[in-house]
């Protein structure tokens, strides 16, 4: 027996038209509560998760963002195309190194179809060609995380395009970025670096996260600076910090200078060695001052190419190391802890 069959019509109410049009009523009344009641409150919901998520990315009552920094805190990378890539490369500092950074490539013989390489930040300033590459690492489509000195440059250029080159000045002038905790001058040398930068090279670099994630390869993380050992959430991570921090002090506080307590590697192998499973292994750059500095989870590639030492790349799915001399001191200078 089916359903209509087990009721009678009679059942219903004799005025078929009458009834129909109440319940036509009565649906229309309730799709309207769900309309103006309902579906406002799930896109405030979303939208307050939304704006919680970007506070807790880049808000830091200590270390704030420049409202010219256009950054990104986490790209991850899981993808097919990836995981089939015959090798996959990470590479320290170039600092504006480009017969260097061409040397390196024609040395392990790079090959864009089968390899990848990651550029592990401060691919510019310092050195004699930063804009070169840049215009490099794009042709190349090599993916690559944002160093201290890439910053600085966004930061120029961003408020170049936002507020016109004129508002440039006086050059002592600090450029307007509220309490940022590395405030920059309109004399500051990366300003003619970011002035002659392109739109397509500027897209590039920005495209660069703070932090890099693959999880398929032992829950990869490639970073510039380093991770603060004490922050267990990927996203909880300072942006500042990231970029820039080498040591962890006696307050357990990240901190950019070097020699003021503890490398932070050292904590972060320790912590990870308590961990039973799910261990993540980070590749770093910027403390050219320790040099190549392989641990069991952590692993420091800026040899200080644009002070005339290496400039050094690894196969991060062998840990086969290469490394080319660089014969030319571009700074002048040992003095690479200090990144002003």
């Amino acid at each position: 027996m089916g359903f209509l069959d087990s009721y009678s019509i009679d059942a219903y109410p004799r005025n078929k038209k009458k009834w129909w049009k109440y319940a036509v009523a009565a649906a229309g009344i309730m799709a309207m509560i769900l309309i103006v009641i309902v579906v406002p409150v799930v896109v405030t919901n979303n939208k307050k998760r939304s704006m919680e998520d970007e506070y807790d990315a880049n808000n830091n009552t200590k270390y704030p963002l420049s409202p010219y920094t256009h950054l990104t805190q986490i790209v991850t990378h899981n993808d097919t195309a990836l995981q089939q890539k015959e090798r996959i490369f990470v590479t320290g500092d170039l600092h504006g190194c480009l017969d260097e950074f061409n040397a390196l490539l024609e040395a392990v013989r790079y090959d864009p179809e089968r390899d990848q390489m990651i550029l592990a930040g401060d691919m510019t300033s310092k050195g004699p060609d930063s804009l070169g590459v840049i215009q490099r690492a794009k042709e190349l489509g090599l993916l690559c995380v944002r160093g201290n000195h890439d910053d600085k440059l966004i930061r120029f250029k961003t408020f170049e395009m936002v507020n016109g080159q004129d508002k440039m000045q006086p050059e002592d002038e600090t450029m307007p970025e509220g309490d940022v905790p590395d405030p920059l001058k309109f004399k500051n040398y990366h300003e003619p670096l970011a002035l002659n930068m392109t739109q397509d090279q500027y897209d590039y670099l920005v495209s660069c996260p703070v932090i890099l994630h693959i999880p398929f390869l032992n829950n990869t993380i490639v970073v510039h600076g380093g991770l603060d050992p004490n922050i267990l959430a990927l996203k909880d991570q300072v942006p500042y910090l990231v970029m820039n921090m080498r040591d962890i002090d006696e307050h357990q506080e990240p901190t950019p200078k070097s020699g003021k307590g503890t490398q932070w590697g050292v904590e972060w192998n320790s912590n990870q060695k308590s961990l039973s499973s799910d261990n993540t292994v980070v590749y770093y750059g910027h403390d050219a001052g320790r040099g190549l500095n392989l641990q069991q989870y952590t692993f420091g590639l800026d040899t200080g190419c644009v002070y005339g030492r290496q400039l050094t790349t690894m196969n991060i799915l062998t840990h086969e190391i290469t490394q080319i001399d660089c014969t030319t001191d571009y700074t002048n200078s040992d003095d690479d802890d200090n990144d002003d």
